[in-house]
């Protein structure tokens, strides 16, 4: 009988369950760990990380839509793929809308993802050449576009939705802040699912080729040569070429700014926005601000994403029985983030109803911010990935988005296409097709 490490590493790309897994563990020290409860600042790890774990999330979840779509591809049924990615991301949607209610700081980023994966569903039968360069025009157009529709909005508030919820499908402003105007608004954070489904597809084909070392370190170097030019021409457009002076004097209403305004304007820059650019000034669009939405801020994390998908799928390439072993509870959540995710969420908002019920802050501030939260967290993922690993099977969300999504799928099979699938075509062993760890998922699902 296999060893769990051994099976795992035969029917999974464990590289990119190890991805997720830091995509994970990232998430929650920019939630857990976001300021110092002393100075009540940023701390220098949500600096680090703040947009980049949550791109990385994102890209990750461009290449589980090729993989769970590639069967129905394969098979001739693009319209089963389409429905597949529809099911999937209502599911999304509605575990989103409810994790949205839970108290607390986290802005959860699900519900957004289910509409992204709407959005996704017209590339589903799209080349890579041709995922790659919409996701360019549209990371360059839609920035600029986005700023000019949201100007009339300035007395909205930014962001519109953070975590969206139940409580706010009625309002006027639920579309418009899922796709706009959010915290993680849909149409620019497509451009992360575009580019990780054009990933996916290129790693499908070397893994085919058995090219996939070579593919990983390949695209590790464009990730790191990308992440270094869109941070070079940041700083060039907002240093020399008069980006910062252009933004401070927004601020003071086209007065020269003064150093304090200056310093003002680089402490917003580093700490980052919530979803989209201020619209006061064009200069705006040249930053590379944490979840600015802007050209570069994509251009970056895409990058960083891109170093670090590739340096996992290249380490796992490489890994021996030992290794993944000694891996496989965090390959285990990797495997399950859908699952991890929604678990971190709930402890987190359990831990500021323990810290507001409690009142004496200094006691229990530690149960909003610190450290030791991140690493409980952490042990949290960690256990959960065991456990899950073990079994064999799927996290427990992760088969209620599957199910959802192949729910729809067979009302795209006429009687053609199951008089062709045939009962002499199932794949798998039974006890394959039981625990069915030869399908990798996304990170959303």
């Amino acid at each position: 009988m296999s060893s769990p490490a051994s099976r795992q590493r035969a029917d999974r790309l464990i590289g990119l369950d190890l991805a997720r897994f830091l995509a994970l563990i990232g998430m929650m020290a920019t939630h857990v760990w976001a300021f110092d409860i002393a100075t009540g600042g940023h701390t220098p790890i949500t600096e680090v990380l703040s947009g980049k774990a949550a791109a990385l999330f994102a890209v990750l979840a461009g290449i589980g839509i090729v993989l769970t779509s590639r069967r129905d591809l394969a098979a001739g049924s693009p319209a089963a793929a389409r429905l597949n990615l529809f099911g999937r991301g209502f599911a999304l949607l509605v575990l989103g809308l409810t994790l949205g209610v839970l108290p607390g700081g986290i802005y959860v980023i699900i519900a957004y993802y289910g509409v992204t994966f709407w959005l996704a569903i017209p590339a589903v039968t799209w080349r890579p050449r041709t995922l790659l360069v919409v996701a360019a025009v549209w990371a360059v157009v839609w920035p600029i576009c986005s700023q000019a529709l949201r100007v009339p909005l300035s007395g909205v508030d930014s962001p519109e939705i953070g975590s969206a919820s139940w409580f706010d499908v009625s309002s006027g402003g639920f579309a418009r802040g899922l796709l706009l105007t959010g915290v993680y608004p849909a149409l620019t954070w497509i451009v992360y699912v575009l580019v990780g489904m054009a990933v996916g597809r290129l790693l499908m084909d070397a893994r085919a080729n058995g090219t996939l070392r070579r593919f990983a370190l390949r695209l590790a170097a464009i990730g790191l040569v990308v992440a270094i030019a869109a941070d070079r021409l940041a700083a060039l457009l907002l240093g020399p070429v008069g980006g910062m002076q252009g933004i401070a004097r927004a601020w003071t209403g086209g007065l020269e700014p003064d150093p304090t305004t200056i310093t003002a304007v680089e402490d917003a820059l580093a700490e980052g926005m919530y979803g989209t650019s201020p619209t006061e000034s064009f200069w705006w669009l040249v930053a590379r601000a944490p979840h600015s939405g802007t050209t570069l801020d994509l251009l970056f994390t895409i990058g960083i994403a891109a170093v670090v998908i590739g340096l996992c799928l290249a380490l796992g390439t490489v890994l021996n029985r030992g290794w993944s072993l000694a891996l496989l509870p965090a390959t285990g959540a990797g495997a399950a983030p859908l699952t991890v995710y929604s678990a971190h969420v709930f402890m987190a908002s359990v831990g500021a109803l323990i810290a507001a019920i409690a009142g004496t802050y200094a006691d229990t501030a530690w149960l909003i911010s610190s450290p030791q939260l991140w690493l409980v967290h952490v042990a949290g993922a960690l256990l959960l990935g065991w456990i899950i690993a073990l079994t064999k099977r799927r996290g427990p969300l992760e088969t209620l988005v599957h199910a959802a999504g192949r729910a729809l799928t067979v009302a795209a099979k006429g009687p053609e296409r199951r008089a062709a699938d045939g009962p002499h075509q199932p794949l798998g062993t039974p006890r394959e097709r039981a625990g069915r760890v030869s399908r990798p998922r996304s990170p959303s699902a």
